[in-house]
């Protein structure tokens, strides 16, 4: 108590002295400003204006500094990033020529450009009809074509096709209906062929015949980022009241506003709540018929179909805005080429990056069984250790100085340090499963060590440039230290398997 009370008298003491302190710096610090102000009063005009300007300016630089000192490592919210250019036909052509010339595969690329121009020439509004399985699809298109002129086109696997149909309305419109394979027939997953299909569109038919499940939401929000105008047809409606069909209509369009809102479309796109319109495709159902004496059969009816509203909408969507649809499903294409471009450039460059960190780790084995007396230096700081960085970077267009990857190596030596014990005695390990040469100690112990630094030293950097598009010195030095010890014992068998070979090749 007797401490406390103490504290408490060393505090007011220690508050009253630095009042008084800076009562005695504000009196001096007035008397200081008002007399230099009376002496500016005296100068020239031009020179008090000079001098006013030249203290306000200091003033404002100082300010400035301290704003960017405060707020810089505060938030990155403030650094605008430039916006992605918007995906041409041009840039996509010219982007294909490169990596062409890289030897990479462009024709599923040059294919669908192709397919966009021939669909532009003919000039077909396509209607694509997607959903789960047994949904109705099918039974949406039959009735909304007549038994007569119908033409298919069988394309895709022979287990599961895509359909396309030609329907002329009664406007005279001939439109393409295309019948999509259930997702659920992919165990789970939008089918590639099917969601493709869908994108080159010019409307996406969502069917389904009940509220959206958390995965028939997800490939609708799928399909709207590629900028797809949706209708959600959900059948079976004489299931649905009056009440229960626009409180239903009322929580899907909701759920595509509060996706909106979140920010959760990966490709930042407006996405507009779909259209929900409830149809009847006909079909059979199921019922009982009691007989006076007890007995039960169960028969077959056919399900009353009225599809007119679907037909209505699609009709009034060719009518008013053809060619604003025709925009967005060119647009569309376009972007899924752009992603189905950066996979070939991500996989090619994911092979070619294996085979980069293969080569050198082969090299520093090779290079460890001809030294003498190999120190873990040249591992860190070496010419093999360097030029994959950079063969590395060239593969990723990330330009790097020397500088960058002297930086990395030096923290990725600083995580090897502690390391190195661990490796040798791993790498003695391993060579003891191979009989004979197994016991034979000093350049094959450091050549299965090296080849493990090799082999996650290459690795850290292609993970660091596929992940930041730079090479980031800490974060790839941190990459390093965990691919150093992920899966040990199993790449140890597998790099003195190597150097036995090639000891034994010698």
């Amino acid at each position: 108590m007797k401490i406390t009370r103490r504290l408490r008298w060393l505090l007011a003491g220690g508050i009253l002295l630095m009042t008084l302190l800076f009562l005695l710096f504000l009196f001096f610090a007035t008397k200081n400003f008002l007399d230099l102000w009376d002496r500016l009063q005296l100068l020239p005009t031009w020179l008090f204006y000079t001098y006013s300007t030249l203290i306000v300016a200091v003033v404002l630089f100082s300010g400035w500094l301290i704003v960017k000192l405060v707020s810089g490592g505060r938030s990155t919210t403030a650094i605008k990033r430039p916006a992605p250019k918007p995906v041409t036909e041009a840039s996509l052509t010219q982007e294909i020529a490169q990596i062409k010339a890289a030897g990479m595969d462009t024709a599923p690329l040059e294919v669908e450009i192709a397919e966009l121009q021939e669909r532009r020439t003919a000039g077909n509004a396509h209607i694509a009809f997607f959903g789960d399985i047994s949904t109705g699809k099918s039974s949406i298109i039959k009735a909304l074509l007549p038994e007569a002129g119908v033409e298919i086109n069988l394309r895709g696997g022979s287990t599961r096709e895509i359909r396309e149909y030609t329907w002329q309305t009664l406007a005279g419109d001939h439109l393409l209906l295309t019948d999509l394979p259930g997702r659920n027939e992919a165990e789970g997953i939008l089918d590639a062929a099917a969601r493709d299909e869908a994108i080159r569109a010019h409307i996406v038919v969502y069917v389904t015949d009940s509220d959206l499940s958390r995965t028939q939401f997800q490939d609708l929000q799928e399909l709207a980022a590629f900028g797809k105008p949706l209708l959600i047809a959900i059948n079976k409606r004489d299931q649905y009241t009056i009440e229960e069909q626009a409180q239903l209509a009322q929580r899907i369009r909701s759920r595509f506003d509060s996706a909106q809102r979140t920010g959760t479309n990966e490709r930042s796109v407006r996405v507009e709540p779909p259209e929900v319109l409830f149809i009847q495709s006909g079909g059979t159902e199921e019922i009982v018929r009691v007989y006076p004496d007890g007995r039960e059969e169960t028969i077959q009816r056919p399900r009353k179909t009225d599809i007119s509203a679907l037909a209505t909408h699609l009709q009034t969507e060719i009518d008013q805005r053809l060619e604003s649809l025709t925009q967005q499903r060119d647009t569309s294409v376009l972007n899924l080429v752009q992603e189905k471009l950066d996979t070939t450039r991500e996989d090619y460059r994911r092979t070619q990056a294996e085979k980069i960190v293969r080569s050198y780790t082969h090299k520093a084995i090779l290079g460890a069984l001809a030294s003498v007396s190999p120190g873990t230096d040249l591992v860190i700081q070496g010419v093999i250790g360097t030029r994959m960085v950079q063969e590395l970077c060239k593969l990723y267009d990330s330009p790097v100085s020397q500088l960058d990857i002297d930086q990395f190596l030096n923290f990725t030596q600083g995580k090897l340090g502690k390391s190195i014990p661990l490796l040798l005695a791993v790498a003695g390990n391993g060579l003891k499963a191979f009989p004979g040469v197994g016991t034979v100690a000093g350049g094959l112990v450091h050549a299965v060590a090296y080849g493990l630094i090799f082999d996650a030293l290459g690795k850290s950097v292609a993970h660091t440039l596929e992940q930041r598009g730079a090479l980031k010195a800490a974060p790839a030095a941190a990459t390093f230290q965990e691919m150093l010890s992920g899966n040990l014992e199993e790449r140890t068998k597998t790099f003195a398997r190597l150097v036995i070979e090639q000891y034994r090749g010698k």
